[in-house]
């Protein structure tokens, strides 16, 4: 031999067949991960909106429970937290704090009033008749999922009803005592 190389000749039944199978394949598991990737991606983000979305519920009313007793004992300067003006709206209103100490607030709670004027009086917002508001508490610490919590509040008369009371006391609730 002479140093000439002679190059290989293909046997005339190999054309690349299997290559083709095997980047058929590959494409096909590769497109198969890449579904089920974006599968996982999306159940991890939905997960974190629930829990998000929990947070922000715990958090308003964490908000609503704090704020109960600062409205109940405020509800002489209710008028003007209820007005439309927000000038001359009291101290302590509206109502914010901060839960997880971290020096921003987490919450705000407002007042609004029921539905309590006497037909045919029309219904006034800004002025409360019977003592009851709605506080309505929102999560301002997460914006992407803000939860709202709303309850009546009543603020009662300081007197007590003396249940042991011969007839019940002021109720009348038929207490059988002997007199």
């Amino acid at each position: 031999m002479t140093g000439k190389t002679h190059p290989i000749q293909p046997d005339p039944g190999e054309r690349g067949a299997a290559m083709l199978l095997i980047a058929t394949l590959l494409i096909a598991l590769l497109a198969g991960g890449g579904v089920a990737l974006y599968l996982q991606l999306q159940s991890t983000k939905s997960a974190g909106m629930v829990k998000a979305a929990r947070t922000s519920l715990y958090c308003a009313e964490a908000g609503l429970a704090a704020s109960r007793g600062i409205i109940a004992l405020n509800y002489l300067t209710w008028p003007t937290a209820l007005d439309a003006s927000t000038s001359n709206d009291p101290p302590w209103y509206p109502l914010v704090g901060d839960i997880d100490g971290d020096g921003v607030d987490d919450y705000e709670v407002r007042i609004r009033d029921n539905d309590d004027e006497v037909p045919p009086a029309p219904n006034d917002p800004e002025r409360d008749n019977d003592r009851q508001v709605f506080a309505v508490a929102h999560c301002i610490k997460n914006t992407e999922v803000s939860r709202e919590v709303v309850e009546l509040l009543l603020v009662a008369s300081s007197g007590h009803v003396y249940r042991n009371q011969s007839g019940g006391g002021a109720f009348s609730s038929g207490n059988q005592n002997p007199q």
